[in-house]
This record gives C-alpha cells, structure tokens and sequence, in this order.
C-alpha cells in the first residue's frame, strides 16, 4: 500500500504534470500568440464599430464589417481546432482522475454494507471494527435495476465527540435522506443507519470510509460555505493544477513580453 504522505506527493505532483501537459497541447495544436492577435484585432474593431454607430457614420460601419468579415473565418478556425483540443485535455484529465484513484490508499479499508426494506425506510447496521477512531463518512447509493437513483450521505463520529475536518457527502439524483440512531458512538458500539430511498429504488447500499479519506486542511476558512478543509484527491488535483496552469501562464507572458522588447530593441 502507498504510504498516505507520499500519496498526497503523488497527487500534487500530478497535478503540475497535468497543467504542464495542457499546456504543451494548447501550444503543440493552437498558435496561442495569433490567437490573441485575432481576438486583440476584433476587441479593436468592435470598439470602432460601437464609435462609428453611436455617430450613425454607416459608411464606416460597413468598412469595418468588410474587416471583420476578413477576421473571423480564421479566428473561427482557431476556434474550432482549440475546441478538439479540449477533447485531447479532456482526455488527459480523466486518465489522470481515473489512475489516482485507482491507487487512493485511504479507498483499501473501505467496506460495504448492505440495507434492507423496511416500512418505510432502507436500515443496516454498521459494524466499526477495528476501524480508526474519528469521523466517519457513509456514502449511500439507491439503484433501480442497473441505475443509480440517488446518492447521498451522512458523516458520524466513532470514539471522538468532535472532528476539525470532516469528509464530505456526495450528493446525486433524487432526494434522499440518511441517518443514523446518533451522531456520536464509542469504541465497540455499532451504528444503524437507515434511509429513505426514492419509491422506485430495488436495492441500497452503504459504504463506509473506516475514518480514513483523502483531505488537506486549510490555514483559513473560505468564506460564505464556511470550509476549512479540501476533502478528496481530485479537488486538491484540479485546484493544483489550476494554480500551475495559472503560474505558468503568467511566466510564459512575462517571457513572451520580455523576449519582444529584446527584438524591439535589437531593431532600433
């Protein structure tokens, strides 16, 4: 099993990879810099347009549709090339999602349990084990036939009376409520979950985590949800991977940007 410490390495890194590969398709498929030059050239002639209307000057409105016209058949182009680079990206990106985790080591001690029909609810009891003590986060999902009908869940706290960080539920498909007979139990106690599943659901299972999940605590609180805690390895992927993007992306402008005044320079 992959230690919890280098898992977490292992995800921020992927997450830089996955920006440095985004990065190297966009500019492998997409010539970014004409790109900009285009869109740059249509904001200029969208201002003159919007001058040349206020003045009701038609005969210059119609000169700078004539260059629009001119413009847009290759920014259409670009667009459609950057379009099928996203599906490329796209596909990178679940490659990625799929792989960690397909090796999430806080998933292996993850167990299922089955709930039974009762009247009227969905109930089974959860066994702790020698499981780890604090919260722990029991996802629920309702089929009907092959398809999931609902998901949701329901965090309870096993040999702790209080938790900082918390997992957090999915939440899918139709309502559906999950509960436990109490929100905190100790060392040896076992737990009853029940549900109310959605009227056309034929089986309800329930997954417990056993205490242990993917989170990175924050040094702050986000404002307006109130969350201090990035709970699953894809949040951190995705949030690593926009804030590289990010960085590379000013640092390749900055180095664009200084490259031209080099030029500009070696001109004059």
């Amino acid at each position: 099993m992959i230690p919890v410490w280098l898992y977490f390495w292992i995800v921020t890194l992927c997450g830089i990879l996955y920006a440095v590969a985004s990065q190297f398709i966009r500019g492998k498929f997409v010539d970014m810099k004409r790109m900009k030059e285009i869109q740059k050239r249509l904001n200029e002639l969208n201002k003159e347009y919007l001058d040349a209307l206020k003045k009701k000057d038609n005969k210059r409105m119609d000169a700078i549709q004539l260059k629009q016209n001119e413009v847009m058949p290759e920014f259409n182009g670009m667009m459609m090339g950057q379009l099928k680079v996203m599906g490329v990206i796209l596909i990178v990106f679940l490659a990625f999602m799929w792989a960690l985790g397909a090796i999430d080591p806080n998933k292996e001690d993850d167990f299922e349990f089955q709930l039974y029909h009762g009247s009227p609810d969905w109930c089974g009891n959860l066994s702790f084990g020698n499981g780890t003590a604090g919260p722990w986060l029991v996802d629920v999902k309702a089929f009907s036939g092959p398809n999931t009908v609902a998901e949701n869940g329901s965090v309870i706290l096993y040999g702790v009376d209080n938790a900082e960080h918390k997992p957090y539920a999915t939440t899918m498909g139709e309502k559906m409520d999950v509960d436990s007979d109490k929100n905190v139990y100790s060392l040896g106690e076992s737990a009853k979950i029940c549900v109310s599943a959605p009227t056309d659901a034929d089986k309800v299972v329930a997954t417990a985590n056993s205490g242990t999940w993917f989170y990175v605590p924050l040094p702050f609180t986000i404002p307006v949800i109130e969350v201090k805690t990035l709970s699953g390895a894809n949040i951190w992927f995705i949030l690593v991977s926009i804030l590289s993007g990010l960085l590379m992306g000013r640092l390749m402008d900055g180095f664009s940007n200084k490259k031209g005044d080099v030029n500009e320079r070696n001109k004059n």
